[in-house]
């Protein structure tokens, strides 16, 4: 995807913004128990200088869940034991119980423009969830408690070792996200027909970014087309109306 549109979708649809703010945890009834299989635990990324288009797209870092599963990048998936998942859970809840985790160290020195690390966790049908504003990005300077670089660490390990002997994450379910070019927009990228079989897209007007998530025969008609979601420079599809759009799509989790 070229820099032009992406700061064109940038700019378009404020969905860049932060999580923000030593966030208190919370703990509220899981709406969802029941339906979809839902994470135990789940470490991602909110905000930071990306481009509209890019946080739709982005995938959780790591989501774990009850039976052992764990889902990196949503790309790849590895079984824990349940000495493992028990030790994930007890560490993660520890530490998001305690507002405090999230608290800056007064006088520690602000990166702007970096995400927000966000975990959240699920135990006995309740959430706890804290965000920290540049957690990676502060290590050396120390700017929250040590819990939370423990807790970072050790989800970085699990997340490296699926990354490392798991195997493919690959559903027949996928999210679809969009971005249109200006009408007198130039790009060296060829411009294809819309794939057959994947659904058009609907933008509201003003918008220049969307997302679908597809499933069952849409889903497989999308990867045929767009087979290589990670290139710098996203194909370029025309529309039925007429209007260009260029795509990519990450799988979905189970979740989603």
């Amino acid at each position: 995807m070229n820099r032009r549109s992406l700061l064109v979708a940038a700019g378009a649809v404020g969905v860049t913004t932060a999580v923000g703010g030593a966030a208190a945890a919370i703990a509220a009834v899981d709406p969802e128990a029941g339906r979809r299989p839902q994470p135990m635990l789940t470490w991602e990324l909110a905000g930071g200088f990306v481009p509209a288009c890019w946080t739709l797209l982005r995938a959780p870092r790591l989501v774990a869940y009850d039976d052992g599963v764990l889902i990196a990048d949503a790309a790849k998936r590895l079984r824990i034991g349940a000495g493992d998942l028990r030790s994930l859970r007890n560490r993660a809840t520890t530490v998001l119980r305690d507002p405090a985790n999230a608290r800056r160290r007064p006088g520690a020195p602000i990166v702007a423009d970096v995400p927000s690390t966000v975990i959240t966790a699920r135990t006995n049908g309740r959430r706890l969830r804290l965000s920290f504003d540049g957690l990676e990005e502060t290590r050396r300077d120390r700017a929250y408690p040590p819990p939370a670089y423990s807790l970072l660490d050790h989800l970085t390990q699990l997340r490296e070792r699926a990354n490392r002997s798991g195997t493919p994450w690959r559903p027949d379910a996928v999210r679809l996200v969009a971005t249109l070019l200006e009408p007198a927009q130039p790009t060296t990228v060829p411009v294809s027909n819309w794939p057959a079989g994947v659904p058009v897209p609907h933008f509201r007007k003003d918008e220049f970014v969307t997302r679908m998530d597809l499933r069952d025969r849409s889903a497989p008609a999308l990867i045929k087309a767009v087979p290589r979601p990670d290139q710098a420079q996203w194909p370029l599809f025309r529309l039925p109306d007429g209007r260009r759009a260029q795509l990519s799509w990450r799988f979905l989790l189970p979740h989603e």
